[in-house]
């Protein structure tokens, strides 16, 4: 995985070549993901899913995170990242269920990685809970959803805890209730202005 390769970007989202996958993380070099958030009208509410990442991942490991997202090969479109919710999630989406939100930039800075992202990030919006989630367990280890007026009030720092629930995938294979008041801690940690902008197109378009 570390060896496919990527398309490589300036600053100003300028295509500039490619690059390994390890190569753009280890020397911080701009690049293309696909971003999906999953929303549900739930009691005249709505709910934003997250997924948990598997205990096993190289990165992020057990962290709440966007519902499905994935990196972008140097031969890929932004709409080929479907295949993110039909691999990880299990779930029959096509690419004409998918509305695009917009294109931003996420930064993540930790020792071992740097993360510079030119997101396409859409959502799929339905008015009922989504159901039938097969997971791809190595990749995802739980799903959780939490009302959207909470979330943001956690990012813009209104509140410290975002009350989550759903279900996460034990070792056994068993599928078991998880619910949690959680912490930034529990998050990826997207910069700021990526969640506000997100945020805010879904406030507009919902």
């Amino acid at each position: 995985m570390d060896s496919e390769l990527l398309r490589i970007f300036d600053s100003n989202h300028e295509p500039i070549g490619e690059a390994t996958r390890e190569e753009v993380h280890t020397k911080g070099l701009w690049h293309e993901t696909f971003h999906c958030w999953l929303v549900s009208k739930i009691g005249g509410q709505n709910y934003l899913y997250f997924q948990l990442r598997s205990a096993c991942k190289k990165d992020y490991a057990s962290q709440f995170d966007i519902t499905a997202a994935g990196h972008l090969l140097a031969n890929e479109r932004a709409e080929d990242g479907i295949r993110e919710l039909q691999e990880e999630l299990g779930l029959p989406l096509k690419a004409s269920d998918l509305k695009k939100l917009g294109v931003f930039e996420t930064r993540i800075q930790q020792p071992s990685i740097i993360d510079l992202e030119f997101a396409h990030v859409y959502y799929v919006a339905r008015d009922a809970d989504f159901e039938g989630f097969h997971l791809q367990e190595e990749e995802v280890a739980g799903i959780v959803c939490a009302e959207l007026g909470a979330v943001q009030d956690f990012y813009s720092g209104r509140s410290n805890t975002l009350y989550v629930e759903g279900f996460e995938v034990i070792e056994s294979g068993e599928k078991i209730a998880l619910s949690k008041n959680a912490t930034y801690a529990d998050f990826v940690g997207y910069n700021t202005s990526y969640m506000e902008n997100v945020l805010a197109k879904l406030h507009e378009v919902l």
